[in-house]
C-alpha cells in the first residue's frame, strides 16, 4: 500500500480484549474489520500476545502515523465519520 510516506504491507491494526480468544474476534465482532482489511488488499494475519492489548494497539497506531504519516488504511476509514478511537479496540 502506498501511504503519504511510503509503503507499507499493513492495512489494519487491531486487538481483541484481553479474555477474548483470537478465533473470538475473527469471527465475531472483529469479522467487519477484518472483510474491510482483505477488500483493501489484505492476505495475512499476524498476531502478538500482549499483557495490555488497548495500549499496544495505541502504540503501534501512533509509530505506524509516525512512519509513514497516517493511519493503516483500514484504521483510518473505520474512524472516519465520527468514530471515537478508543471505539476502535478490536
Amino acid at each position: 500500500m502506498d501511504y503519504r510516506v511510503g509503503r507499507s504491507a499493513m492495512v489494519l491494526y487491531a486487538c481483541s480484549e484481553p479474555d477474548e480468544t483470537l478465533r473470538g474476534f475473527v469471527t465475531g465482532r472483529g469479522a467487519r474489520q477484518i472483510e474491510r482489511a482483505v477488500s483493501a488488499g489484505a492476505r495475512w494475519i499476524r498476531f502478538a500476545v500482549a499483557a495490555q492489548p488497548h495500549d499496544e494497539l495505541e502504540r503501534l497506531l501512533k509509530g505506524f502515523v509516525e512512519r509513514f504519516g497516517s493511519l493503516p488504511i483500514s484504521n483510518a476509514s473505520s474512524r472516519r465519520g465520527g468514530v471515537p478511537a478508543s471505539d476502535e479496540h478490536a
